[in-house]
């Protein structure tokens, strides 16, 4: 790994001593700039992080039954190889289009604001939690899985019972897509799909640099704050 990661930072560039020196030159501009936190765009602050929090839990919520009923159809265990085959592609289509373009998407469909950035993570969050899913569903034991299949379970009622015997594995996936969410919904504000992203992205385009601060420095404390409970719910799994 030490050696492709040296000769990768040739066609990066990054062993010009002329990019270090303009990247010094430029961190010290920005340290002697007007640098500060704004206590009164705190509030502003709140708010946005709590519209982020909303997209993402929708986000996770919705995704999350969609992958429930997605899952089994992409595990040949469940249903034939040729629907399983199909319904992988679908998710795997999916999931290799960046969040960012589903936000834009969205955004032309139904304007811009939290609904654009709630339904981008809802289609994002369901593809990635379909492939942990049926991941998981192929990780139970095949001496389990046939005494549920000679019990007469099928289809989605085997999916469930096969969920219940995994059911560690997914809150943990779950989970996962939340913390990965909070941080994708800041991003996708950018584009104009709602959250803590769009003022962000202001109040750069202004140069308010004391405003940036003071947005970053909140949605930090709130996505600290999601990543230890997400922990904490895990470890008691």
């Amino acid at each position: 790994m030490a050696v492709v990661t040296l000769l990768l930072t040739v066609p990066l560039g990054l062993l010009d001593p002329g990019l270090w020196f303009k990247a010094s030159s430029n961190a010290i501009k920005f340290l002697k700039s007007d640098i500060g936190f704004r206590v009164d765009l705190v509030g502003d602050a709140l708010k946005a992080v709590y519209e982020t929090i909303v997209i993402s839990l929708f986000g996770v919520t919705s995704g999350t039954l969609i992958a429930y009923l997605l899952a089994p159809l992409a595990s040949p265990m469940i249903v034939g190889s040729h629907v399983a085959t199909l319904s992988r592609l679908l998710a795997n289509a999916i999931r290799s289009i960046p969040a960012i373009f589903w936000a834009i998407l969205f955004v032309i469909l139904v304007g811009p604001g939290p609904k654009a950035g709630a339904l981008a993570l809802t289609l994002y969050t369901a593809s990635y939690l379909a492939k942990f899913f049926y991941e998981t569903l192929e990780s139970v034991d095949r001496e389990h899985i046939n005494s549920l299949k000679v019990m007469g379970l099928s289809g989605l009622t085997l999916a469930s019972a096969m969920y219940t015997h995994a059911r560690r594995q997914m809150v943990s996936s779950i989970l996962f897509m939340l913390e990965y969410n909070v941080r994708t919904a800041t991003i996708i504000g950018f584009v104009g799909a709602g959250g803590v992203g769009y003022y962000i992205l202001h109040y750069m385009s202004l140069l308010n640099y004391p405003a940036v601060i003071t947005f970053i420095a909140v949605t930090m404390l709130f996505v600290i704050a999601i990543d230890t409970f997400s922990y904490l719910v895990r470890a008691r799994v």
